[in-house]
């Protein structure tokens, strides 16, 4: 295994919970890359060869008996998006998820919890909830949450939880990944790009409709994967004395047919104050999101893009 700073040999296991979902099973490909001994969870056991424990993120018990015997635990497992259930399973599930997995770790003396959240805490991402447009580009660490969904108030009360156990000790990493782009998603991205604004999801039998927020944010899943990995080994999260960091995660690009300022701009019928000029000049297409903090803080560079996949439809 390569050296982790806080790698006890007494427990040499990552938990990795909802390991058998889309992300899950990229992530646990990725650990057993790195010669990381996975144990899963899930309502099911996946085909990954790893030592799996089946239970539901929402029972105590379950959760308990996981990450005994573990030295990080990656919470992955949750409703994935708004359209994954009602409002009350989405709240319920993942917010009870994140205080069942905090809470546990910090009994078994689990030292770091990597939470998947997402960047529907920033609000600006799907027209379920009553989307509020971001105060300037690129959005950084600093910009206000503005959580109007179900899901996006979950994954605020996910990371608050978090926040909350740091202040007792446990390390937190807060992984604000956009609309992860999985190869299942393929076609339902095709489908978007063919007719950007008449588009209205599963046209292509994906297992959701093609997401990003208005801007088409995605991020590819083995970057991501591998992103999960970066903070596993990071050395200590935080840069004062409460252990915790946040950061956004997407790919360079977006798949928007439109630069980025310019569809935004067109959006809201306004101009929006740019921060970084040279970023949306050396590369139009670039993230809503400023990556400066993942590149420096964790080493993550996306390396892969998926703008051929439009290309091609168009």
């Amino acid at each position: 295994m390569e050296q982790i700073p806080h790698f006890d040999p007494q427990r040499p296991r990552v938990l990795v919970t909802g390991a058998a979902g889309l992300l899950g099973r990229h992530v646990v490909r990725e650990l057993l890359r790195q010669d990381v001994q996975v144990r899963g969870l899930d309502l099911r056991a996946g085909a990954e060869d790893i030592e799996w424990q089946t239970g539901d993120i929402t029972d105590p018990a379950a959760v308990a008996r996981a990450v005994q015997g573990c030295f990080a635990v990656l919470h992955i497992a949750a409703r994935p998006n708004i359209w994954s259930g009602d409002e009350d399973d989405i709240l319920r599930i993942n917010t009870l998820g994140a205080w069942n997995v905090f809470r546990a770790c910090e009994a078994a003396g689990v030292g770091r919890v990597v939470l998947c959240s997402s960047d529907s805490v920033m609000g600006y991402t799907v027209r379920e909830g009553a989307m509020v447009p971001p105060d300037y580009l690129p959005v950084d660490l600093a910009h206000p949450l503005r959580a109007t969904d179900p899901y996006a108030i979950s994954k605020v009360l996910g990371e608050d939880i978090g926040r909350a156990f740091a202040l007792r000790g446990t390390q937190v990493i807060a992984m604000r990944t956009v609309f992860v782009a999985y190869p299942e998603m393929e076609g339902e991205i095709r489908a978007r790009a063919r007719d950007p604004d008449a588009y209205v999801g599963r046209q292509a039998g994906g297992p959701s409709s093609a997401g990003g927020g208005p801007l088409f944010n995605y991020i590819d899943p083995r970057d991501l994967a591998h992103a999960f990995w970066l903070a596993l080994r990071m050395a200590s999260p935080g840069t004062g004395a409460l252990p915790f960091e946040a950061f956004y995660l997407a790919a360079a690009d977006t798949l928007a047919p439109e630069p980025t300022v310019g569809r935004l701009e067109r959006l809201l019928g306004r101009q929006v104050p740019v921060r970084d000029p040279a970023l949306y000049r050396d590369n139009p297409h670039a993230s809503l999101y400023d990556l400066g903090p993942a590149r420096e803080r964790l080493g993550f560079v996306p390396r892969h893009s998926l703008r051929h996949l439009i290309d091609a439809a168009a």
